[in-house]
């Protein structure tokens, strides 16, 4: 059974979704991308730069059809 606590953190998850695995905070794809929610999320700024998450660590950001990756 799922904790409480677990199961709101869900429920504000599907609040701040926009769309499949795309959310309106950066707060929201950091825990969406991390365990045990899923893998891979994204958010995109006002200004329509695209952060991409996985499992909880910024992976890249699109811009401008420029890509910047963060590697280890």
């Amino acid at each position: 059974m799922e904790s409480e606590t677990l199961q709101q953190i869900k429920e504000w998850l599907n609040e701040q979704e926009i769309e499949k695995s795309t959310y309106k905070s950066h707060k929201a794809a950091i825990i969406s991308s991390s365990d045990p929610f899923g893998l891979f999320a994204c958010h995109i700024s006002d200004d329509g730069a695209e952060y991409w998450y996985i499992n909880g660590k910024l992976d890249c950001v699109d811009y401008n059809g420029q890509t910047v990756r963060f590697d280890k």
